[in-house]
């Protein structure tokens, strides 16, 4: 962009928004110059944050459509998820680079129309996939590109976190309810999105069909989820989510004909099969943050690590899963 300074609004201003505000104004040549949400009072809140550091508070809106009216370069989606494709689709008409939190939208169709105005528009559109800037997972993925352990056999991601103990701690758990026909709603599209999109993100594999079954409480929240995929070159994926678990676990294993590589979030093994010792590497925190990743794609110093096109395949996958679990069928996708 032309300008040094970028003029962003922010849509959806719960805990999640507070967070990547505070990233944004990490950068001296940030402003944020409206915030919005129905409730006006957690709007309020999240300006007097903002002027407190900055010394000005933007403006306040209930409506989302207040934020466009300030004209920003770009605006921030931290949303609940059924509202990213409109939210989306409106910054996008009005000229605006649209970041937002995961997932791009609640189904693949809609996914696609964000994907192909943004294309249109030549706006950016990032989603919030963070495990991409993990250093574990960038460096699995380029040995997995490099062939170092081989052709690829078969890789198994897992996630375990006591989810569902934090949405009944937030009042959350009431307000979902699961649709076989969209991926919102659920450990599947909340925590277990970001490992998906991290299964195709590192293996550089499209996934071609699914079958999948889900464990639900009473309100139709899906807290357990596990999946078998078939990925391009008829790889198989392994996909386990569990969202009642104590204690958390993060883990994608990969097996080649050659070795096996094992990345977590704070560490990467890679065994050759060799005889020689298994290496493991400790790894530190990503050296940025994605809002970081997002304001660099804004100033033309490179792609965002995930775009829309990239979180398209996500969405995809996800929906499968949800619409495989409700059917019990093996699912194609999209």
């Amino acid at each position: 962009m032309a300008n040094t300074l970028l003029r962003i609004g922010v849509a959806g201003c719960g805990g999640a928004a507070r967070i990547h505000v505070e990233r944004l104004l990490a950068d001296p040549d940030v402003r944020i110059v409206g915030v919005a949400d129905s409730g006006r009072g957690s709007a309020e809140t999240l300006a007097g944050t903002v002027a407190e550091k900055r010394g000005e508070a933007p403006a306040v809106f209930a409506e989302f459509r207040g934020l466009l009216d300030q004209r920003p370069d770009a605006v921030a989606i931290f949303t609940p998820h059924l509202f990213h494709y409109r939210q989306a689709m409106e910054a996008l008409q009005a000229g605006a680079h649209v970041f937002i939190e995961k997932p791009l939208s609640t189904n693949s169709q809609e996914a696609a129309d964000v994907v192909t105005l943004a294309r249109g528009r030549r706006l950016t559109v990032a989603v919030g996939h963070q495990y991409r800037l993990r250093p574990s997972l960038i460096e699995a993925r380029k040995l997995l590109a490099a062939g170092a352990v081989g052709p690829l056999r078969l890789v198994a991601a897992t996630l375990a976190e006591p989810w569902l103990a934090a949405q009944r701690e937030r009042g959350a758990e009431s307000s979902w309810r699961f649709d076989p026909k969209i991926s919102g709603g659920g450990l599947l599209a909340d925590a277990g999105d970001h490992l998906v999109d991290a299964l195709l993100w590192t293996t550089g594999l499209r996934a071609l069909e699914v079958f999948a079954v889900q464990g639900r409480v009473e309100s139709g929240l899906d807290v357990v989820t596990a999946a078998t995929i078939r990925l391009q070159g008829d790889v198989p994926a392994t996909l386990a989510l569990s969202g009642v678990s104590r204690g958390g676990l993060f883990e994608l294993d990969f097996f080649g004909e050659q070795g096996r590589i094992r990345a977590t979030d704070a560490l990467l093994e890679v065994d050759l099969g060799d005889g020689s010792p298994t290496r493991r590497v400790e790894v530190s925190e990503p050296s940025r943050s994605i809002d970081a990743d997002f304001l660099a794609a804004l100033r033309g110093l490179g792609p965002p690590s995930c775009s829309a096109e990239d979180a398209l395949e996500t969405v995809r996958l996800s929906e499968a899963v949800a619409r495989s679990a409700a059917s019990g069928q093996v699912t194609p996708l999209v």
